[in-house]
C-alpha cells in the first residue's frame, strides 16, 4: 500500500519515546508499503544523515523547518483562537501545503497523523485517517495542572486543559480510528466523547537489547528520563527530598544514580557534593538498567503510557511506582513490580525489596516476562497490521 505519515517531530535519532514510537512503526511499515513521511525538524545539527538514514530503509522524507523561538511567540499571537498551545506551535502554512501536494498528485491508501499535533493537516481531507493520538491530553493537562506548584505552570496547564475541553473531543471526530496506549485514556475519553474509533495501540520496547544480567551484580538505585522535563523533575524532587534519603538509612552503601540529558543545575550541583552520581547524555542506558538493584520511579499524574518502565522491567530492573506509572503497562503488585503513592509508600516498598533477595529476583524475572507477552514491538506491528487491514478492507 501507499502510505503517509505525519509526525511533529523528524523521528530520529532515538531520544524522547514519542521518537521511538514513530521510528519503530515507520521501519515496520516500510518493510511491507511504501511511505511517506511529512515531518518538522527543529535544532541546528546537519539533518542530512538522518534523512539518508530513513531513505536507505525505503521511507521518502519530505522535512519542514520549525523554528522554536517564531513557533512560541506564534502561540501567544494567536491564542486569541483558543486552541491548545501545543497545536498552536505546531500549525503552520507550509506544512500543510506540503500534505495538500502530496495529497493532490499521489494516490494514498492509508494516512496517519502521529500525535494530535499533525491532526490538522488530515483532517479536512478525504482518505482513510489514523490519529495516533498515544495518550488522552485533556487528561494529561488536567492531572498536570493539579499536581504543578508552580504558579506559570499552573496557569499554562489549565488554559491548555480548557482549549482542549473543546478541542480534543472534536477532532476525534476527523479520524476513522484513534489510538491510545492505554485502556484509562480510552475510558477517560468515552466519558467525553463516545466514539466507536477508540483502539488500544500500546508502547513496546526492545526486549533483544533490554536484557537482564546477572542478578547479583546489580548494586545501585536508578532513575532515568529525560531530566529538563517537568515530570521528570517532580519525580526526582521526591526521590532526593523525601525518598532516597530514607533509604540510604538502610542501605547507606547503595548509590543514587540518574541517567538521562539535560540535567537541571540542581541535579550537577548534587553530582559535585557526591550526593549522587549523574550521567548525561549517554549512548545508550541499557547498561545502567541491568545495574539497578532499584528503579525509583514516583509518577505524579499525567496520562498514557511511560516509556522507561517498559525498558526498566524489560532489563529485569525491580520497580517501585505509584498507580499512574503502571498505568497501560498493568502490572500486578508484588508479582511484576510494586505500587504505592505517597513517599512513605515508595520508601516501603523500596526497603522490602532491597532486603529480600528472592522477592527481588522474582519480581526481576516477572516484569521481564510480562514485557515479552504485551509490550514487545512484534505484539504492537501485530496489532498495527490488524488495524490496517480492518480499515482498508472495509472500502
Amino acid at each position: 500500500m501507499n502510505i503517509l505519515f505525519l509526525t511533529p517531530r523528524f523521528p530520529y535519532p532515538l531520544i524522547g519515546g514519542d521518537r521511538i514510537k514513530s521510528y519503530n512503526l515507520l521501519i515496520h511499515l516500510a518493510k511491507k508499503h511504501k511511505v511517506t513521511l511529512v515531518t518538522f525538524y527543529q535544532g541546528k545539527k546537519d539533518i542530512a544523515p538522518y534523512i539518508s538514514h530513513l531513505e536507505s530503509i525505503g521511507i521518502e522524507t519530505f522535512v519542514l523547518p520549525l523554528n522554536g523561538i517564531k513557533s512560541g511567540l506564534s502561540c501567544l499571537f494567536r491564542s486569541y483562537q483558543f486552541k491548545p498551545l501545543e497545536i498552536l506551535y505546531y500549525l503552520h502554512s507550509n506544512f500543510q501545503k506540503q500534505v495538500d501536494e502530496l495529497l493532490q498528485n499521489r494516490k494514498f491508501d492509508i494516512s496517519f497523523a502521529f500525535f494530535m499535533r499533525t491532526a490538522e493537516y488530515l483532517k479536512n481531507h478525504n482518505i482513510k485517517k489514523v490519529l495516533i493520538a498515544e495518550d488522552c491530553r485533556m487528561l494529561y493537562q488536567s492531572r498536570s495542572f493539579q499536581e504543578s506548584k508552580h504558579l506559570l505552570q499552573k496557569a499554562v496547564r489549565i488554559y491548555d486543559h480548557l482549549a482542549l475541553k473543546a478541542y480534543e473531543p472534536k477532532m476525534m471526530e476527523y479520524f476513522d480510528t484513534n489510538t491510545f496506549v492505554t485502556n484509562e485514556d480510552i475510558t477517560y475519553l468515552n466519558s467525553i466523547k463516545p466514539l466507536n474509533t477508540y483502539y488500544l495501540l500500546t508502547n513496546g520496547t526492545d526486549v533483544n537489547h533490554f536484557i537482564p544480567q546477572e542478578f547479583e551484580k546489580r548494586n545501585l538505585i536508578l532513575f532515568t528520563g529525560k531530566l529538563d522535563l517537568w515530570a521528570n523533575k517532580m519525580m526526582m524532587e521526591r526521590i532526593i527530598k523525601n525518598i532516597y534519603p530514607e533509604i540510604k538509612k538502610k542501605f547507606p552503601n547503595l548509590p543514587l544514580v540518574i541517567v538521562g540529558a539535560k540535567a537541571p543545575d540542581y541535579i550537577k550541583k548534587l553530582h559535585q557534593e557526591k550526593f549522587l552520581t549523574l550521567h548525561e547524555n549517554v549512548p545508550d542506558i541499557a547498561p545502567y538498567l541491568q545495574q539497578a538493584r532499584l528503579f525509583l520511579h514516583p509518577h505524579l499524574g499525567a496520562s498514557g503510557i511511560q516509556n522507561k518502565l517498559l525498558e526498566a522491567l524489560s532489563a529485569g530492573c525491580p520497580v517501585v511506582t505509584t498507580k499512574s506509572g503502571n498505568q497501560g503497562i498493568n502490572g500486578e503488585h508484588g508479582k511484576h513490580l510494586m505500587i504505592g503513592d505517597t513517599d512513605s509508600d515508595i520508601v516501603n516498598h523500596s526497603i522490602e525489596l532491597l532486603s529480600d533477595d528472592a522477592k527481588a529476583k522474582s519480581i526481576s524475572e516477572n516484569g521481564r516476562n510480562l514485557i515479552l507477552n504485551k509490550h514487545s514491538w512484534e505484539r504492537v506491528f501485530n496489532d498495527l497490521d490488524n488495524l490496517i487491514i480492518k480499515l482498508t478492507q472495509n472500502g
